[in-house]
């Protein structure tokens, strides 16, 4: 395989020479064909497929602004089954494919997260409005709304003032829907079922509309409503290998690097998303328009998993007799694993688990516009819009684990695949008796956030003829409180060998675990060493009653893990460990902004100019409230202040900011020719911080000492007890962040040589302020009468970086080739980013395995989610009755997390592609029949660990990951 950069070079001048390649044949085309004669123009029948790239491509060809569009045939065009996954095809946008950014162990195959050239700070709006998830009361996401609801979807890259701040990334609008958007009755379904090879289940999907207009005596009424229902299953696989440990205790003067470990599992995932969007429009006359619009948006996602895993360490040791093989760098890769140089017969502990995750989200969005054009000069519009969403979420495990230690297991990496071999007797591994219900683990979350907005714009259009044509204006209020209730995933035991029975003589436990066979895994191309036994779905999937049998066990033998209580702000080991955010949020906006037009002699010839200036200036007012919580001294042995400081009591915590911000724009576009354009755009933009890093929750414990010499030392000599506090530590947010800021600044080059044939290139350059990241800083506190200085990790606002890079585009349906060939055309993009200066801030600023791991190397590792390449080439076809498409995506390798969850070191998701197609043929307008098909290549994912601090280690696998080829029958039609 040739070296990296050999292949980023290779990947890049082919993607660019596929650009050229395919522009050649529309400038030959262009310059040396006449002109088509009338009825050739009528062969060309301008619908489905061809009609939305038409109809995307005069969108883009006509916004003031720099903007890309889908329609919703684009987004039904392809297998599709999220907005995520249909964003990904638009030039400069990537998605994530992991559940949690941390969880480089679970892939979702709807994808999830959007990023726009490189940045996840994407503000997401439903119809020109806020909209957001109760995730975390921020933004929105794309994936929990249904895509059959959507008319289409457009990305703003460089806003314009009109356009609600928040969104430095960029902006992605949801359009529905409206009954006046067509001249007539309008009754439309589609139904499919589709099929996964891993999950070998069919689950139905459906949507119907109906729209409908009438002349009353009250003026012009419309109606409409569309309703969806779609379910997904779906099966991923994972062979994990645990990240390497440095060994210098193995070769004779050398260092090697041995995994500590490795495991497998698989996840069975059943999702379920249903959906309402619904408007009333009326028209008095035509000085009056005035639309009430509701969209409910409902997602179920439910996910069980069966892992097993064996840890041996970082002191593991050769199998009796054996001995490892490593490559030339030292890197294991092949070998017999035992727990240690004294104990080589033996494998370590094992983790064998099941668990349940059960997450479910609502979004209601009430709108009501009234818009009023008193003349042709003045367009006044009003506009009220409330927003209530809400998330549940309840995540359950339940650990066996071996009675004693297996046998050494042998690993060998050498091929596409690990292969895993047990040495271990099946009657062993099979046995109940040979297992303990070691431990469980639960995680709950119960976010809710709700916003009023209200807005009035108006417009004034010139008719001088001049070089102004219309000045736009407006203010926008709005009021946001989000509350986010977690707790953290709270591992205890139940069980555990040292005090309790095997889990055939667990009172209450038989009939709740059984063998797990692991059926087809990896479609049958990886080897698996055994079975052993697991705890049951049915065991883990109800938590009410769970919970109280594995309460009932621990109390009974020795364990110690309790159920959780349900109050979100108690701190407590047992039955608490969570915490509760508030947020509320108050903005005032007012925006104006210039539109302008005139023809300026260039060049010899007269060329347009026209574009707009704005200004946008903002306040945000924002207040948090958490707790404060003294964690109560262990020691009575420290001094009596110190003791009344840590008393275990706990109090409200507020904390807030207000901030201006003065947001200007510019978007210029000349005309070289009437279909050939440059455009210019600058802007600034902001990112407020997430809800989660301005909570003001402080839990603050104390590290106890010994006095030497005079001084509070962290070391306690044997024997002695603390007699001091060295140090109070906590970890918190920070209420008083300031936002993001950006100034942006876009070039592009657009060339628009038919109605679906464009070439389109841009230049893109971000300067961003205020990054925010984790650091230590010292608060005094006071608690019963006692200040200490408190030594507090959390996010703060540091320095800035640049980001830059370029994107080309290019459509074009071949029309000039003969006969059949004429349907045949092609969609291809192309995108490069590159960071400098930029920092990563940890998603949650109370847990210390990321601040430590941000704060010593950041500035080794790029922004989270940031791929320098990334691509999108589709074969499409469309001519008669016929309708297809075939597309490939690309996005090169990338950092996930900079502190994957367990592992807690940086995980990197390696290149990956996905060839996805469809075909679709039209009976008449009330029937149309296709085939979807998703993932054709079976494409496998890896999963990479990098080790800070050890840059000479470079990257090794962790996850190997394939997930399901779906394939889906569509029924569509309209009367």
């Amino acid at each position: 395989m040739p070296p990296r950069n050999s292949r980023r070079n290779v990947m890049f001048m082919g993607a660019s020479a596929l650009v050229l390649c395919g522009a050649l044949p529309a400038v030959a085309f262009a310059q040396a064909a006449p002109a088509p004669a009338a009825d050739t123009v009528e062969e060309v029948v301008v619908t489905g497929q061809r009609a939305a790239l038409q109809s995307a491509q005069k969108l883009k060809q006509n916004a003031e602004q720099l903007v890309d569009s889908i329609t919703a045939t684009d987004i039904g065009a392809l297998p599709d089954r999220s907005v995520t996954e249909a964003l990904q095809r638009v030039s400069g946008v990537t998605i994530g494919r992991t559940a949690d950014g941390r969880d480089a162990d679970r892939i979702s195959v709807e994808g999830s997260g959007v990023q726009v050239r490189g940045l996840s700070w994407v503000r997401g709006e439903l119809n020109g409005r806020d909209s957001f998830s109760a995730k975390a009361g921020r933004t929105l996401s794309f994936e929990d709304v249904p895509p059959e609801l959507m008319s289409g979807v457009d990305v703003y890259k460089n806003p314009s003032a009109d356009i609600i701040e928040g969104g430095v990334g960029g902006t992605v609008n949801l359009r529905t829907r409206l009954p006046f958007d067509s001249g007539k009755r309008i009754l439309a379904y589609s139904l499919d079922s589709s099929w996964g090879d891993l999950s070998k289940n069919w689950q139905p999907s459906g949507s119907v509309l109906y729209s409908n207009r009438w002349d009353t005596n009250v003026g012009e009424v419309g109606f409409l409503i569309d309703l969806s229902d779609s379910k997904l299953s779906s099966r991923t696989d994972t062979i994990s290998v645990d990240p390497f440990f440095a060994r210098t205790d193995l070769q004779p003067g050398k260092t090697v690097y041995v995994p500590g470990g490795f495991g497998y599992r698989t996840l069975d995932y059943e999702r379920e998303r249903k959906g309402i969007a619904a408007a009333l429009q009326w028209r008095p006359n035509d000085q009056w328009d005035a639309s009430l619009q509701f969209l409910r948006s409902s997602a179920s996602q439910a996910s069980t998993e069966h892992a097993v895993g064996f840890n041996v360490g970082s002191t593991n040791w050769p199998a009796a007799g054996t001995d490892f093989t490593y490559d030339s760098n030292g890197h294991f890769i092949k070998g017999t694993l035992a727990q240690s140089q004294t104990d080589n017969t033996s494998l370590g502990s094992s983790t064998i688990d099941t668990r349940y995750a059960d997450r479910s989200s609502v979004t209601s969005d009430y709108a009501l516009n009234v818009k009023y054009t008193p003349n042709d000069k003045w367009t006044f519009s009003g506009d009220i819009q409330y927003v209530y969403a809400k998330t549940k979420t309840v995540d359950n495990t339940a650990f066996n684990s071996l009675n004693g230690n297996a046998a050494p297991a042998s690993l060998d990496l050498t091929g596409s695949l690990p292969v895993i071999t047990m040495n271990n007797d099946a009657a062993f591994t099979s046995n109940p008796a040979s297992y303990y219900l070691v431990a469980a683990m639960d995680h709950h979350d119960r976010n809710e956030a709700a916003e009023w907005a209200e807005r009035f714009d108006g417009d004034y259009r010139f008719d001088d003829g001049g070089w102004l044509k219309s000045f736009r204006f407006g203010v926008r209020h709005t009021f946001r409180q989000a509350t986010t209730r977690e707790t953290s995933y709270r591992w205890d035991t139940v069980a555990p060998s040292w005090s309790a029975p095997s889990i055939n003589q667990l009172d209450g436990y038989q009939g709740y675990y059984g063998l797990y066979p692991f059926d087809n895994y990896f479609r049958g191309k990886a080897h698996l060493p055994a079975t052993f036994v697991m705890p049951s779905a049915a065991f883990v999937n109800n938590y009410g009653d769970t919970s109280k049998l594995l309460y009932r066990i621990a109390q009974a033998n020795g364990g110690s893990w309790c159920p959780f209580n349900g109050d979100f702000e108690d701190q407590s080991s047992c039955g608490g460990k969570g915490s509760t955010n508030h947020q509320k949020e108050e903005t005032l906006a007012a925006f104006g902004l210039l539109r302008f037009g005139h023809d300026v002699s260039l060049w010899g010839d007269d060329r347009e100019i026209d574009g707009n200036f704005g200004v946008r200036v903002v306040k945000t007012e924002s207040a948090s409230q958490g707790l404060q919580v003294f964690a109560p001294n262990s020691s009575t042995s420290v001094p009596a202040a110190d003791q009344a400081f840590s008393n275990g009591g706990k109090s409200p915590y507020k904390g807030g900011r207000d901030y201006v911000n003065v947001l200007p724009s510019l978007n210029v576009r000349l005309k070289i020719t009437p279909d050939m354009f440059v455009r210019f755009a600058a802007a600034k933009a902001i990112v407020r911080p997430d809800f989660q890093q301005l909570q003001p929750n402080y839990t603050i414990a104390p590290t106890n000492g010994f006095i030497t010499g005079g001084t509070c030392s962290s070391f306690i000599p044997g024997g002695s007890q603390a007699n001091c506090v060295y140090q109070y530590t906590a970890n918190a947010g920070n209420p008083d962040l300031k936002p993001t800021r950006s100034t942006q600044f876009d070039l592009s080059y657009e060339w628009y040589f038919n109605s679906t044939g464009s070439l389109t290139a841009t230049l893109f350059y971000k300067d961003i302020y205020n990054f925010i990241t984790n650091g230590s800083t010292v608060i005094n506190f006071t608690n019963n009468g006692v200040t200490r200085p408190v030594q507090v990790i959390q996010p703060y606002n540091a320095g800035h970086g640049t980001i830059k890079g370029f994107e080309v585009a290019y459509q074009q349906y071949f029309d000039f080739l003969p006969g059949a060939l004429r349907g045949l055309g092609v969609q291809a993009n192309y995108t490069h980013v590159d960071s400098k200066g930029t920092r990563n801030a940890a998603s949650n600023p109370y847990d210390t395995n990321q601040t430590g791991n941000i704060s010593s190397h950041d500035d080794e590792m790029p922004l989270e989610g940031l791929s320098p390449n990334s691509y999108n080439v589709a074969g499409l076809y469309d001519l008669g009755k016929v309708s297809a498409r075939l597309a490939y995506n690309w996005r090169e390798r990338y950092l996930l997390t900079t502190t994957a969850a367990n592992i807690n070191i940086p995980a990197w998701y390696d290149d990956y592609g996905q060839l996805d197609g469809s075909v679709f043929y039209t009976v008449n307008d009330a029937l149309k029949i296709g085939f979807q098909a998703a993932n054709l290549t079976n494409s496998e994912t890896r999963i990479l660990v990098s080790y800070p601090g050890r840059p000479e280690e470079g990257l090794t696998k962790h996850n190997w990951v394939v997930a399901d080829r779906r394939y889906s029958i569509v029924l569509r039609g309209t009367f």
